[in-house]
């Protein structure tokens, strides 16, 4: 119940994590297309205030310049306040060619126009009183006080037209008295014109008196109907007017960024990347606690124990339950399976470290030994081990043991079983196989030819069956380490000449011939009966598998302080896949009902057992498809190797 719902936790909380990653990818998304919309609009913006910028300076220069030139006319008229019309007409029409935007120019002594250029059409203007019509007294006073030209407009002219006003004040050269003013009137469409109050892009462009735009009145220049939506504007103040330009797209300001299709693809693009990646990697991290949580069942409810143990102190990490039922608390540390015992409870001193065994390879298997269980009794296991890397860098040991009571009870069971049968049989056997051969060789009576046969097959195959049950007690006596062994000092040449009489019929049967390379003449100590047996066995087996008209060698040498006794054969080699095995009881390379070569599987066991009890070993070395040697090793005597070495001795 638990891990279900910390499984629907975990699900729950991957699904979360990509709802919250498309939300801040859908977010993000957003804001950046919202953040390049700004920045487009502000770069347009930037764009357009530059351009509006542009004609405020232009238009603004454009209207200084036109009456800078009159104030050459103004320090003429306070040299000579009394100048006449010709003097004025000339002077007026110099600055007319030096100012084309010019509408007229007219002279006010005391504030009332007495002289005025062009004179045609403009004879309206002659006698006009400027304080009853444009400046006001605060005008006035201020022409007085600032002795600058002080602007208005934009005014409805007689002439027709609008028009804007300047008026420069003059003072009497010699008396500094105030003469009165000249009046200048700029065409206004003439400095439109030249300023050239178009937009290079479409959009709306207007001139508005800045104390009109909170009443929201008509234009000075520009559409009198304009949806304004927050455009760029400049102001244009001079002395006595204060201007407003404004300026704004004809379809308003962008709502979206550049090229808007290709963006906001490339937003989906990266935003779809990234969350198909979040999506995959949350999957890997789904399948992965998938995986973890059905390993971790297998681990827990595993029938066999294991135990996670640190590489590097040996401590262990976690156990499941059969692990912990089988050893209890007693397991704690690696080295627990350094001390093994055997099934007579003695400690056996020859196994391997396990932590040297993992050095020299990343797992064993199939070490088998007999270890304290939780109720402290010795219990036999079967273990194996294997090292695992971790992704932070720490190895791991699993080490796994198999509790094998149950099978060796049955295999006790098996041998005491093998063990009376074979008891039972060798009796009667024996009276058979004796009684046989009496009969086949004629001491009851010469038999019929056919009836002789058949005994002497009978009496074979009864010996036989006396040879196979032999080997059954024999390996059951070994196992269970019951066999008396009488020790004593024999020489090796002598067991092998012994062994190749005793087989030579053998040997002639099966028209193989027996053949000795070197005998070494050394003295060892041993069972001279079982090694005869485990020589037996070897030279059973070359000849056997040996083609007819082939040779079996035997030799003897001596190597260190051991001597090595070979038998070698030309016969098929061994199976690559048969080696492991080799030495096991019932196993055969051709296991088939139908095999060229007779056999229980249990001379090579046997001999295997019957070496290691003597203090030696076997061992063989072949190459499939040309023969084997089989050999057996055991020590020299202490007198033997003292020899041996003084022989070696320069």
């Amino acid at each position: 119940m638990i891990i279900k719902t910390r499984s629907k936790a975990i699900f729950a909380l991957v699904w979360l994590a990509r709802v919250a990653v498309l939300a801040l990818l859908i977010a993000v998304a957003l804001v950046l297309d919202s953040t390049a919309t700004q920045n487009h609009r502000s770069d347009v913006r930037q764009e357009w205030q530059a351009r509006l910028n542009d004609k405020s300076l232009k238009l603004q220069s454009t209207i200084l310049q036109n009456v800078q030139t009159v104030w050459g006319l103004a320090a003429n008229v306070s040299v000579q306040p009394a100048i006449s019309e010709a003097d004025f007409q000339k002077l007026a029409a110099v600055i007319f060619a030096l100012a084309p935007q010019l509408r007229n120019i007219g002279l006010a002594p005391d504030l009332t126009i007495r002289n005025i250029y062009p004179l045609e059409g403009n004879e309206a203007a002659l006698g006009l009183d400027l304080t009853s019509q444009s400046l006001s007294p605060t005008q006035v006073a201020e022409l007085k006080d600032s002795r600058r030209a002080l602007f208005s407009g934009p005014i409805n002219l007689v002439q027709g037209g609008q028009g804007m006003a300047a008026r420069i004040p003059i003072f009497e050269n010699e008396s500094g008295r105030f003469w009165g003013v000249i009046s200048v009137i700029l065409d206004l469409n003439r400095l439109y014109k030249a300023v050239d109050m178009t937009l290079s892009a479409p959009g709306h462009l207007a001139l508005y008196r800045t104390s009109d735009l909170a009443r929201e009145g008509d234009p000075v220049f520009g559409e009198a109907k304009t949806d304004w939506q927050d455009p760029v504007s400049t102001e244009l103040s001079m002395p006595g007017i204060n201007w407003t330009l404004m300026a704004q797209p004809l379809q308003g300001w962008p709502e979206h960024p550049e090229s808007p299709l290709f963006f906001r693809f490339l937003l989906l693009l990266v935003g779809s990347l990234i969350f198909a990646g979040t999506f995959w990697l949350t999957s890997l991290l789904l399948r992965d606690y998938q995986m973890q949580r059905r390993f971790w069942g297998l681990f827990e409810l595993a029938p066999f124990g294991i135990g996670l143990y640190a590489t590097q102190n040996g401590k262990l990490l976690r156990a499941n339950n059969s692990f912990a039922k089988l050893f209890g608390n007693r397991a704690n540390s690696l080295g627990f399976f350094n001390d093994v015992y055997d099934h007579t409870s003695r400690m056996v001193t020859d196994k391997p470290d396990i932590s040297d065994l993992l050095k020299r390879d990343m797992r064993f298997t199939g070490l088998e030994g007999y270890f304290p269980d939780a109720n402290n009794k010795l219990s036999p296991v079967l273990l194996h081990g294997l090292t695992l890397d971790e992704q932070n860098g720490d190895s791991v040991i699993w080490l796994i043991a198999e509790d094998i009571s149950e099978q060796k009870k049955a295999d006790r069971a098996k041998s005491e079983f093998i063990s009376i049968v074979s008891h039972e049989l060798r009796t009667p056997l024996t009276s058979i196989a004796g009684s046989l051969g009496l009969i086949s060789n004629n001491a009851a009576g010469e038999l019929p030819p056919k009836a002789l046969r058949l005994a002497g097959i009978a009496y074979r195959n009864t010996r036989q069956l006396t040879f196979l049950i032999n080997d059954l007690l024999d390996i059951e006596k070994l196992v269970a380490g019951k066999m008396a062994f009488h020790m004593a000092e024999c020489h090796v040449a002598e067991i092998v000449k012994e062994c190749l009489e005793s087989i030579e019929s053998f040997a002639a049967d099966r028209q193989v011939t027996l053949k000795t390379s070197h005998l070494e003449d050394a003295c060892i100590r041993a069972d001279r009966g079982r090694l005869c047996q485990a020589l037996n066995n070897l030279l059973s087996n070359a000849i056997k598998f040996s083609p007819e008209q082939s040779d079996v060698t035997v030799s003897c040498e001596q190597s260190g302080q051991t001597v090595l006794i070979s038998v070698c054969d030309q016969g098929p080699g061994i199976p690559e896949e048969f080696r492991d095995r080799i030495f096991q009881k019932f196993s055969q390379a051709d296991s088939s009902d139908r095999r060229a070569n007779g056999g229980t599987g249990l001379g090579l066991a046997i001999t295997r057992e019957l070496m290691h009890a003597m203090g030696g070993d076997v061992g063989f070395e072949s190459e499939e498809g040309k023969g084997a040697s089989f050999w057996l090793s055991l020590p020299l005597t202490e007198p033997a190797i003292e020899s041996a070495t003084s022989t070696a001795a320069p």
